[in-house]
């Protein structure tokens, strides 16, 4: 017997108004994260943390160009954030020392993505 090829369809899913309103949020969440790890931050030395502040603010754009990837429904999207969440999870601990801050803070958001994207993984392409 011939196996039955399903056919990817070349419509996008429709896309909910709840995963719309939180691809927002991702949006809006990563800034303010942003601008508080700023002015939680302990006295910057000169140098040293000049570069945490550039990675930060490349990784909150990261996270906002991701949630557009998302939108659209775009594997790179969703990779692009996870990668960006762990950076920026890293960083925010280094520059606060507040593990709650740097962890629970954007875990909490990657969390949420993924238990509204359970048995949606075929929708991205």
């Amino acid at each position: 017997m011939a196996k039955k090829h399903k056919k990817k369809s070349s419509q996008k899913p429709k896309r909910g108004t709840g995963w719309s309103i939180w691809l927002i949020l991702i949006v809006i969440h990563s800034f303010v994260v942003a601008f508080a790890t700023l002015s939680m931050m302990k006295t910057p030395d000169a140098v040293s943390r000049q570069w945490l502040i550039s990675l930060l603010l490349i990784f909150t754009a990261a996270k906002a160009f991701a949630a557009l990837g998302m939108w659209e429904w775009k594997k790179w999207g969703l990779y692009t954030y996870v990668i960006a969440v762990l950076g920026t999870m890293g960083i925010t601990l280094v520059l606060t020392s507040f593990l709650i801050w740097g962890v629970f803070w954007e875990a909490i958001p990657l969390l949420i993505t993924g238990w509204l994207l359970r048995g949606k993984q075929e929708y991205f392409d």
